[in-house]
């Protein structure tokens, strides 16, 4: 019989701390009812000075969602802010005069759209984040395209609140033209440190690249760009006399979303 209350006893803590652990591992996601920041995180209440409202008298709505709330029946509307971090989370709620469409404009380029129509639930959610952003200082934008509401309970981000102030990102350098020769002469031999960059892209088909190092370095910072939401939607790769063929010049433009995987194999030529 002690055997076997020990035996219950045992269960029971490894339940209790099953459970403890599993809660403290757990990470809200969009959707989720958030009443206080997760660890790591702080907030920001829709009254902080910080952020910007455009488009009219916001006021604070104490007979619906009892949130921030942009004017009714008024398109264009919008909040903005700074901040320094690498994500962000806008705690809202739906409603049923929530807006259907909300741009989201991050160092002055649109990222994301999202909806705060639905049920009437009075609750502070999470109705939009943006997750592995570079750190550093982001300006970030929620604008209203319909004429419904856009509401606001507060900011969650993983630093400091500013005023805001736009942000630009530099644009990803094009790889320079190489220089024709005075007179025909045989295409001179790659040297120094090079790469070999195998692209695969989403239909099996692979493309295979001998470029420099400094054009490996551009390919990964656009890829890096790309994957957090910035820059071009391509990246155009020049053949140079090394692998160009017959022609004068020849550039392959590889599509980000159409980029399974990637390989780089480095060598030295003398």
């Amino acid at each position: 019989m002690k055997f076997v209350k020990l035996t219950l006893f045992t269960v029971v803590w490894m339940m209790v701390l099953f459970f403890s652990t599993s809660h403290s591992i757990y990470a809200a996601a969009t959707g989720d009812v958030l009443n206080k920041p997760e660890e790591g995180w702080s907030r920001y209440e829709a009254n902080t000075p910080e952020i910007t409202y455009l488009g009219g008298n916001w006021f604070r709505d104490n007979t619906g969602p009892i949130t921030w709330t942009s004017p009714w029946q008024k398109s264009g509307t919008s909040l903005k802010f700074n901040f320094k971090g690498t994500q962000l989370r806008l705690i809202s709620t739906t409603w049923w005069s929530g807006s259907s469409s909300i741009d989201v404009v991050i160092d002055g380029v649109k990222v994301d759209n999202f909806s705060l129509t639905g049920s009437d639930v009075a609750a502070r959610k999470i109705m939009y984040e943006k997750l592995n952003l570079p750190q550093g200082e982001h300006s970030v934008e929620f604008v209203n395209n319909t004429p419904n509401y856009l509401f606001i309970y507060a900011i969650d981000t993983d630093g400091s609140l500013l005023p805001f102030k736009p942000v630009e990102v530099a644009p990803t350098p094009e790889p320079s033209e190489p220089s024709e020769p005075s007179e025909p002469s045989e295409p001179s031999q790659p040297s120094g440190d090079r790469a070999i960059l195998v692209v695969t892209m989403d239909n099996g088909l692979e493309k295979e690249f001998d470029i420099s190092k400094k054009e490996l370095a551009s390919f990964i910072q656009w890829y890096d760009a790309k994957d957090a939401g910035r820059g071009a939607s391509f990246f155009a790769i020049d053949r140079h006399s090394n692998n160009k063929g017959p022609f004068n010049s020849r550039k392959d433009y590889v599509i980000f979303n159409k980029i399974l995987t990637f390989e780089v194999k480095e060598y030295s030529a003398k």
